[in-house]
């Protein structure tokens, strides 16, 4: 019987070595899954929820987990309405890498954030707003956009009003930021801000802070441009707000100079 040849150990190490490649491989594979999840929730969801605001995410019944580059999402108009309509969708990368959103239509609301935001359409029609709002009952609880006439801190803006639902952070775009559904909804935990005096501000800054260059061709899928993202985030104004309230409260602030314009969205039926 021939010993074995002095080199007879090198197959098995062999082996070894392709089993921890092969395993090093599937880890990269796993980790390469879950930064795509993670990227499609931290960029394409919050870019379609900050140029959307027309329209607001909502809490699903079954979860929205992320699953080979689909992010199922709920959502309906942002209405006054506390039994608005919603559906389920979804946000998935494309097969040449874009961002595959929901279709929206356009409604009141996207026409008052465009006038807002001084990019609304020619033919948009909005009608007399002071009218319109003194004309609500007031049990009807109604909803509007409020456009300040320069920008202020949110500290100020909820000095004016305590309970924005959503803040316009841009001048010259209709880019809302909205509550989040739950701390890492929207891709990064928003529940740290809780003891931050300006929240809503501090989690958009946070967003544009986690954002790469290499996620310009996302970003300009919906006309967003990452330098003057970082602007807007660095200043921490806001320009505007959405509320929902009964008429009264809000008619006593239309003649505050800080405000320039107050817009009607829609109403809803008094509740017994």
């Amino acid at each position: 019987m021939k010993a074995a040849p002095s080199g007879g150990g090198l197959p098995y190490l062999t082996v070894l070595m392709t089993l921890g490649l092969t395993m090093a491989s599937s880890s990269c594979t796993t980790g390469s899954t879950l930064t795509s999840c993670e990227r499609l929730r931290l960029v394409g969801l919050n870019s379609f929820a900050v140029t959307h605001g027309d329209y607001e995410l909502k809490r699903g019944t079954f979860g929205e987990a992320c699953e080979d580059g689909t992010l199922p999402i709920h959502l309906g108009p942002r209405s006054a309405m506390s039994d608005t309509a919603q559906w389920s969708d979804e946000i998935r990368w494309g097969d040449s890498g874009e961002v595959l959103s929901p279709y929206t239509l356009p409604w009141r609301l996207t026409s008052i954030l465009g006038d807002a935001t001084g990019m609304a359409s020619a033919e948009a029609e909005l009608g007399d707003q002071k009218t319109l709002l003194e004309s609500i009952p007031s049990g009807m609880p109604v909803q509007v956009v409020v456009v300040l006439a320069k920008p202020l801190k949110e500290s100020e803006v909820r000095a004016l009003w305590s309970d924005p639902r959503t803040l316009l952070m841009a001048p010259a775009q209709p880019l809302i930021w909205e509550e989040p559904i739950s701390c890492d909804h929207r891709g990064f935990d928003t529940c740290a801000f809780d003891t931050h005096p300006e929240p809503f501000t501090a989690q958009f800054r946070k967003w544009v802070s986690l954002l790469r260059a290499d996620d310009a061709p996302i970003l300009a899928q919906f006309k967003l441009k990452l330098p003057q993202l970082q602007k807007y985030a660095s200043d921490g104004l806001v320009y505007g707000f959405t509320a929902r309230n009964l008429p009264d409260p809000i008619r006593a602030i239309v003649k505050d100079p800080r405000i320039r314009a107050v817009y009607v969205v829609d109403t809803d039926l008094p509740r017994p």
